[in-house]
């Protein structure tokens, strides 16, 4: 049975699939993510704890970690040509096998160099993860991510689809050999699936899209930015990392998660104020700025500057359509706009 929750993501579904496409706002500036040319420096963080760092702003970043026995990877890359690059700086560290790849999200970015991995490294993802991959083909989920490299799928012609074969719910540890690894899930956040995998004993987490690095804000692409804030909350009540590697951006200190739970509920408090103003959200958000104490990398500033646009309008928007659904109880079940209007 369908409950409010559903509703509203169905319609946030929709919303987004526009702001991909050719009418999204003239301020929204999609992540640059083209892989082309990218080189991956290899960071020791600890020992046998490696951060692979893209040379360029918001490229993909990945990681690996090395115990006795074994090798954890964190995230494929774009292409078979960037995994094999992740690939390559393993074997300069160790001769130990790739026994796991972590993918942490759904996106193509994170996990379309799952291929040309060794057929025995066994790939896990978050169940929600998985579950995209599965009920979106290849093609689609090349769509979807083209925004991000010129809206051309050619870059992923030579993709073959590779999906996780192992999943865990909400935590699951690893053990390589005298090193724990744990894959943690605390909720949605950027997308449903956000994953952490998080070292312990070195207090290193990759954070993939839930945090965008230093000098970065939230982006609350198709998710409630209220779970979004809890997700951050649970982040901080379950593990205390000293450094954070994110799926893009550059290296943070663990303090993040407080700046990111303090960002959140900003805006979360913008838009309620918001709601009792009679208002245009859509011109409103065009004169935002983000607030001078949140302090952002100058090489994103413009990135960031859509991020918050984006989230002030879907949180305004989320909190109208359930002040509407929760007037006309009768249209549960049907699908609804950004605005509380049924669907035809």
């Amino acid at each position: 049975m369908f409950n409010l929750k559903t509703l509203f993501l169905i319609s946030t579904f929709l919303f987004c699939s526009a702001f991909y496409a050719n009418a999204r706002p003239e301020w929204f500036v999609p992540p640059p993510l083209d892989p082309s040319g990218i080189k991956l420096e290899t960071v020791e963080l600890y020992d046998g704890v490696f951060a692979l760092m893209s040379n360029t702003p918001f490229a993909d970043n990945s990681g690996f970690v090395v115990g006795d026995d074994f090798v954890l990877v964190i995230d494929a890359h774009f292409t078979g040509n960037m995994g094999k690059q992740i690939i390559d700086a393993v074997k300069k560290v160790t001769d130990l096998p790739i026994k796991y790849l972590v993918n942490l999200n759904a996106f193509g970015d994170h996990v379309f160099g799952n291929y040309v991995f060794p057929e025995s490294t066994k790939i896990i993802a978050h169940e929600k993860t998985i579950d995209f991959l599965k009920e979106n083909s290849l093609q689609k989920r090349k769509e979807i991510i083209s925004v991000t490299v010129g809206g051309s799928t050619e870059l992923f012609k030579d993709v073959i689809d590779r999906l996780p074969t192992e999943s865990f719910k909400s935590k699951k540890k690893l053990n390589l050999g005298n090193k724990i690894v744990e894959l943690h899930y605390f909720g949605p956040g950027m997308s449903p699936s956000d994953t952490v995998v998080y070292v312990p004993d070195a207090k290193v987490a990759w954070t993939g899209n839930l945090i965008f690095g230093k000098g970065s804000i939230p982006w609350a692409r198709s998710e409630l930015l209220s779970d979004y804030f809890q997700t951050m909350k649970r982040f901080k009540s379950k593990i205390n990392p000293s450094l954070i590697i994110s799926g893009h951006g550059k290296i943070s200190e663990g303090s993040l998660v407080d700046e990111y739970i303090s960002y959140l509920d900003y805006v979360l408090k913008l838009s309620k104020s918001l709601n009792k103003e009679n208002i245009s959200i859509e011109e409103y958000v065009k004169t935002l700025n983000i607030p001078p104490e949140y302090l952002i990398e100058d090489d994103i500033k413009e990135l960031m500057a859509g991020f918050h646009k984006w989230n002030v309008l879907n949180s305004y928007k989320q909190i109208k359509t359930s002040a509407t659904q929760l007037k006309d109880r009768k249209n549960l079940g049907q699908k609804v706009d950004r605005d509380g209007k049924v669907v035809k």
